[in-house]
């Protein structure tokens, strides 16, 4: 739900880009001019998300039930899986700023004046002739009929998907909003599954630094075109060498995986005791037969021996002391198998961090910036190439259709698809309190990561 936040104040802007782009396809200005106009409306579209992002990182960092609820009274942080932000807060914000944008629509005049008109005409007086007294209008605009606009519609269609450099464009526009929208929805929940990042905090990431340098490399690609004159044969090299180059870097995203975290009976074996043989009981061992743990239930602990358990239960621990995320548990049976004495282990709510995640995580995030730098470097030449390849009539026609397809085709079914492949790399499902299926509580972080780089790597994979 926080994705709405940032859609929210995304659309306050993409209007304005919107009309920079018509105002472009018209351009009187010179050709060497028009690059930097590609890239600076290019480049602008990215605002939106980028303060959106930050807004959703606030809300995402306060608990949803903000004011009501005792904060020191819940024993889970915002690094926890269940933890819920205010999703709501976004709402009311965005929903404040957009009235507060529509305020100055309401002292717009009545009618605007018409371009070549003079706001305060001077009043001309005009000498009777005889036998005519009649006065004289203006000859009439002629207007466009609806039917004469749809007979012109199809063969203006057909003249531009005619086009098979236009066309391949309008594929790779499609394929770059799945990317898009992709990373956008659910980048950050892969980085709190693989780097144990709080959701806040991946949220402030992407809005802080990949977006501003995406918005960076963007401008810099329409500056690059007019410092060297770049034809549309070197605007495709310069695109071209750009998405290999990115393509490379995200090979190395394979090198900053992170192992699945250590869940007792799930991922790890119960060491030194005996794992039940049903596969509905694999959580259960020796050491907690006998405490009627709840297999729907999901408060993890987190073992002295580094291993999570679903619950203290299930860590066979039989007493506590602390209160809140204070708690810790102790006379855990089920990790005293890890050479640890009689009645010596204990365990603490929450998983077990896993260290060498967290020092790949600096890694990876430098790595996904330099990749979205020089993705969005050779974003403006394929942009500039579908302008140049397309007769001077059709270019605000080709916009349209670049855009509607794009957002249709691309931003409406990624989350959906998406969102479909990823519940397939779920490990533990959690239960809700009616008896359905929940949210996922463990990730297959290798597949999940596989198809992390499968979803970034859509436009270069497309282009070459």
């Amino acid at each position: 739900m926080l994705k709405a936040d940032f859609e929210e104040v995304h659309d306050l802007i993409i209007r304005f880009v919107d009309i920079f782009r018509y105002v472009y396809a018209h351009s009187p200005h010179s050709p060497a001019l028009l690059p930097s106009v590609a890239g600076l409306v290019r480049s602008s579209g990215m605002f939106g998300p980028t303060l959106g992002f930050l807004l959703g990182s606030f809300c995402a960092s306060l608990w949803v039930d903000i004011g009501v609820v005792d904060i020191d009274a819940i024993n889970i942080n915002p690094k926890d899986t269940r933890w819920v932000g205010a999703w709501w807060l976004g709402l009311l914000i965005c929903g404040a700023v957009n009235f507060i944008a529509s305020l100055p629509f309401f002292f717009l005049p009545y009618s605007l004046t018409k371009e070549g008109e003079d706001e305060n005409p001077k009043k001309i007086s005009h000498l009777p002739v005889q036998g005519d007294h009649c006065k004289t209008d203006p000859p009439a605009q002629p207007q466009l009929k609806f039917s004469e606009a749809v007979k012109d519609f199809l063969p203006t269609l057909k003249k531009l998907f005619g086009n098979p450099v236009f066309l391949v464009y309008v594929f790779l526009t499609i394929l770059q909003y799945n990317s898009l929208v992709g990373l956008i929805t659910y980048e950050t929940k892969f980085m709190e599954q693989q780097f144990n990042v709080s959701v806040a905090k991946a949220i402030f990431l992407v809005g802080v630094i990949l977006l501003p340098i995406t918005i960076l490399g963007m401008f810099l690609g329409g500056y690059l075109i007019k410092k060297f004159k770049l034809h549309v044969t070197g605007m495709a090299k310069f695109a071209c060498i750009s998405f290999i180059v990115a393509y490379l870097l995200n090979l190395l995203y394979f090198m900053c995986n992170c192992e699945v975290i250590q869940l007792a009976g799930l991922t790890v074996p119960y060491s030194g005791f005996k794992q039940l043989s049903s596969p509905k009981n694999s959580f259960m061992a020796s050491c907690n037969a006998d405490c009627s743990c709840k297999m729907d239930q999901w408060d993890p602990v987190c073992g002295d021996n580094g291993i999570t358990y679903m619950t203290a239960c299930f860590a066979g621990c039989k007493s506590s002391t602390g209160m809140g995320k204070n708690m810790v548990f102790h006379n855990c049976s089920c990790v005293e198998g890890q050479e640890h004495g009689h009645g010596n282990a204990s365990a603490v709510l929450g998983q077990c961090q896993r260290e060498s995640c967290t020092k790949a995580f600096p890694y990876f995030l430098a790595l996904q910036t330099a990749c979205a730098f020089i993705l969005a470097l050779g974003g403006t030449p394929t942009y500039m190439i579908m302008f140049r390849s397309v007769s001077p009539d059709l270019k605000s026609f080709a916009v349209g259709i670049e855009t509607l397809g794009g957002r249709i085709l691309g931003g409406l079914p990624a989350p959906i698809y998406f969102g479909a492949l990823i519940d397939e790399t779920c490990l533990k499902w959690g239960t809700k309190s009616c008896g359905g299926p929940g949210s996922c509580r463990i990730y297959d972080t290798k597949a999940f990561s596989a198809l992390s780089f499968t979803k970034d790597n859509f436009p270069q994979q497309s282009f070459l």
